[in-house]
């Protein structure tokens, strides 16, 4: 059974104030310990009109997640609008505030010393004033379950919220009975710091206190000293920074209820579920790594804290190179498990071992399940297996045309407007559709210029000029510069859609015995030129480097393999460069060895120029492979770069075929492709200094 009180974690006074974070504890499990879950989506809203499609999609998917994991079906409560194929044991009910508060006490009180107790909402948060003065700005984080209310001025609060304090003392509770927590929520409390267009891909996990009713004039309550502070075993992670919003899009046809997701809980539940050990840290980062597959216009980061960040997540995922199964002509993994339209699979008649009995192709992808085609004649199995050899090409990005940010703000942007209805109405931009529907980015009108937002519609989450601009010269072809710039965003865009699907790879989330450590030498300007470099320092992702910076890539092979490495660079005009290898040296590098590769960072831009910081990426793909076998390199994926037309491995071939303009949707194979591992880095470029 899964039951609990209240719930708000708030380790350090930061738990639900980072709200607009999905919390999600869980707790490493002992083999003799029992792990319980409660599970709560709401879609439905009864008093306010505030539906969401996701949280019920949502709650299915962790469910999924924590049974193959080894979490008993009878130690599992769902409070949501219905799993119709939960397994036989799991406990179903209502997502109000009655039925969570009974579940999460009946957690509680079951939950002994070395027990894990899980916790997960996906659904609305909001704010409303504080009442007893633990808040620092003075406002109470609040859950939105199916039956809540507005403000009542009679009670000072909106109606059968769950309030961040109840569920603070909940998690005291559970920590005092020496269970481990974890916690899950996919909800978020902060709707500051946005301008976002309106009609955008996705939809917020926010519903604004105004339209709740709560008056901007209530009064927090008098402050007073709390003990906000937990001590035990837990870990929170959040589906967004406290300044971010959170966000669910649709995976295919957004009008079927069925096919939206949380972004952050998909991503989630995805590396909890193929990697058979890690860290929580590790999770969250393979997390973030996944939601960063449009790197240039995220805008939702995921955070984490607490004691068991660096300790092994419960249970075991799926062994590496599990094989997928096969049922009535169908795979019963679909677009959630990163499988798409046009990816190719070698069948067998058995989970392990023996050849391959022929290859097939999907031709369709669902969340959860896929359709197939044989290929070359070959029919498929009633019941069999499947390994995939080959990843679906991504289609072309869809970008959604220009919409004014603000209304009458002094530009011009007729020159824009009419440049892009010219490449849109001709199709002349290579690999890029333009739509309102589904669509992958949203042009905005502001400062002059265009600025590319993400699904959410959202502009600069990162700060102001966080989000990417078109930079042209007035005086030249607009249309020209538009066009150019249009084609690279979508090259981007396939770039790092197909790095993540390719076999054995994804994003890393350690562990794939290459080091990668970044360093910056601080450089400073002159007339003639730039310094020499001032010291050294470590740079992370999400950092800042300047004007004459130089940034150094230093590379190890801590495996016993051989890793064959390709380093390129992203610029903030969507430019791709090959920093590594130069042209007919190896890239090889041996176990035990090292590679320092170094650049000079350049944005000559004076600091008073509107635009003169950009965010840029390093990208550094690795390969292992056999003594003496042919090299593997990828420096033919940089703009302009020459394609060798012979000696290419499959993988070559393929990513080199889906870069091109995301036209073919199944490649003929030569052979099997290595297995791929990414590490990316993202930084802000600063100006020089005058």
């Amino acid at each position: 059974m899964t039951k609990t009180v209240e719930t708000k974690s708030h380790y350090t006074g930061l738990i639900m104030t980072v709200f607009c974070a999905a919390l999600y504890v869980l707790g490493a499990a002992q083999s003799r310990a029992e792990t319980r879950a409660v599970l709560v989506g709401v879609s439905d809203y009864y008093h306010l009109d505030a539906d969401l499609k996701g949280p019920r999609n949502d709650v299915a998917l962790m469910m999924r997640a924590l049974i193959r994991r080894g979490v008993p079906a009878g130690q599992i409560t769902v409070l949501s609008e219905g799993i119709e194929d939960a397994p036989t044991g799991v406990v179903q009910d209502a997502p109000t505030r009655a039925g969570i508060l009974d579940a999460l006490d009946t957690m509680a009180t079951a939950s002994g010393a070395g027990d894990t107790a899980v916790f997960y909402f996906s659904g609305h948060g909001s704010q409303m004033p504080d009442q007893d003065g633990d808040e620092q700005g003075g406002y109470d984080q609040i859950f939105l379950p199916a039956d809540a209310k507005n403000w009542q001025a009679s009670i000072g609060a909106v109606e059968n919220a769950l309030v961040d304090d109840e569920f603070r003392a909940w998690s005291a509770h559970v920590l005092s009975r020496g269970a481990q927590l974890v916690a899950i929520v996919d909800a978020c409390h902060s709707g500051t710091g946005f301008r976002a267009l309106d009609g955008a891909a996705g939809v917020a996990r926010y519903v604004d206190p105004e339209t709740l009713g709560v008056p901007g004039d209530a009064e927090p309550g008098d402050s007073h000293s709390a003990d906000a502070g937990l001590s035990g075993d837990f870990v929170f992670l959040y589906s967004s920074q406290s300044d971010q919003r959170s966000f669910e899009y649709p995976l295919g046809d957004g009008d079927d209820p069925a096919n939206w997701y949380g972004d952050f809980t998909r991503n989630l539940a995805a590396v909890l579920e193929s990697n058979e050990t890690l860290s929580y840290g590790q999770w969250l980062q393979g997390t973030r790594d996944g939601m960063r597959k449009a790197s240039a216009t995220a805008t939702q980061t995921p955070d984490g804290e607490g004691s068991l960040l660096d300790m092994a997540v419960f249970g075991e995922g799926a062994a590496p190179g599990q094989r997928l199964v096969i049922k009535d002509g169908a795979l019963l993994q679909g677009a959630l498990s990163g499988l798409a339209s046009g990816a190719v699979v070698n069948v067998y008649d058995a989970a392990t071992g023996g050849d391959a009995l022929g290859q097939a192709e999907i031709s369709g992808a669902k969340p959860t399940r896929s359709t197939l085609r044989g290929r070359d004649g070959f029919v498929l199995p009633k019941l069999g297996y499947a390994e995939v050899v080959a990843p679906g090409v991504p289609p072309a990005m869809i970008i959604a045309p220009p919409r004014s940010a603000i209304e009458h703000d002094g530009y011009e942007y007729r020159p824009l407007t009419e440049a892009f209805d010219v490449l849109a109405a001709d199709d002349l931009v290579d690999g890029v559709t333009f739509g309102d529907q589904g669509f992958d980015a949203a042009l905005v009108l502001m400062d002059g210029t265009l600025v590319l937002a993400g699904r959410d519609g959202v502009v600069d989450p990162g700060g102001p000029e966080s989000s990417p601009r078109f930079r042209f010269d007035p005086e030249a072809d607009v249309q020209e510069q538009l066009a150019g710039w249009l084609e690279r965003v979508g090259r981007v865009h396939r770039l790092t859609s197909v790095l993540e699907g390719v076999k054995g790879g994804g994003f890393s989330i350690g562990g794939t015995g290459l080091k990668v450590a970044l360093e910056r030498r601080p450089t400073r300007a002159r007339a003639s030129g730039c310094a020499k470099p001032n010291g050294s320092e470590a740079v992370d992702d999400g950092g800042a480097l300047r004007h004459c910076d130089q940034l150094w890539i230093n590379l190890t092979n801590l495996s016993r393999k051989a890793q064959d490495v390709t380093v390129l660079y992203v610029d903030r005009d969507f430019q791709i460069s090959a920093l590594f290898p130069d042209p007919n040296l190896s890239n090889r590098v041996e176990p035990g060895g090292k590679k320092n590769i170094g650049m000079r960072i350049v944005n000559n831009s004076a600091p008073q120029d509107p635009f003169a910081s950009g965010w840029e990426e390093v990208i550094v793909l690795a390969v292992p492979v056999d003594p003496d076998a042919p090299r593997v390199e990828f420096t033919s994926l940089a703009d302009g770069a020459p394609t060798r037309a012979t000696g290419q491995s499959p993988l070559e071939s393929f990513l080199g075929a889906a870069l091109s303009d995301g036209s073919e949707r199944a490649l003929t194979l030569g052979g099997t492709m290595a297995p791929l591992k990414v590490n990316r880095f993202a930084f802000e470029v600063l100006p020089r200094e005058d």
